[in-house]
């Protein structure tokens, strides 16, 4: 079975109303190169419009762009409720950590603030409808595809 999404719009620019934590927009070229992508499975990723097979990449990107080709190589760690909160990522690749409402639950913020301590270069991305400054370098405000490739076009680059 073969799912297709539709196009987006990029000419919106959705990342125009998202919120950056200061001297966040200055370091996004540390993350555009490889980086661990961390998913806090706060919520049912079907919910989130990412099924448990797909990578961002496939959610958000345009098959055979820039983006996606950008991001398709980056490891990806999924992360739940019932996983160690004190994982360790032996990477000395920057780190993206992208989850909804990150601060709302305690296994989430354990799992950042634990990242945080033992990863040199950490970016944390809150998709949610009501992101807490503290959990989230950068706010979206949204999770839908149009939000999702904005964030991958910030990510990349591209």
């Amino acid at each position: 079975m073969t799912l297709l999404a539709d196009a987006v719009d990029l000419d919106l620019d959705a990342s125009r109303g998202f919120r950056f934590a200061p001297g966040v927009r200055e370091a996004l070229t540390a993350f555009r190169g490889r980086c661990t992508v961390v998913r806090l499975a706060t919520l049912d990723n079907d919910v989130l419009g990412v099924p448990r097979w797909y990578t961002l990449q496939e959610a958000w990107a345009e098959p055979g762009s820039d983006a996606s080709a950008s991001w398709s190589g980056n490891p990806v760690v999924a992360v739940g409720p019932s996983d160690d909160p004190e994982l360790v990522l032996a990477t000395a690749t920057p780190v993206v950590v992208v989850g909804a409402d990150n601060a709302a639950s305690r296994w989430t913020r354990q799992v950042v603030d634990a990242v945080r301590a033992t990863c040199r270069s950490v970016l944390v991305v809150d998709m949610g409808e009501r992101p807490d400054p503290s959990y989230a370098d950068i706010a979206t405000y949204g999770h839908d595809r149009r939000h999702g490739a904005a964030l991958l076009g910030l990510l990349t680059g591209c």
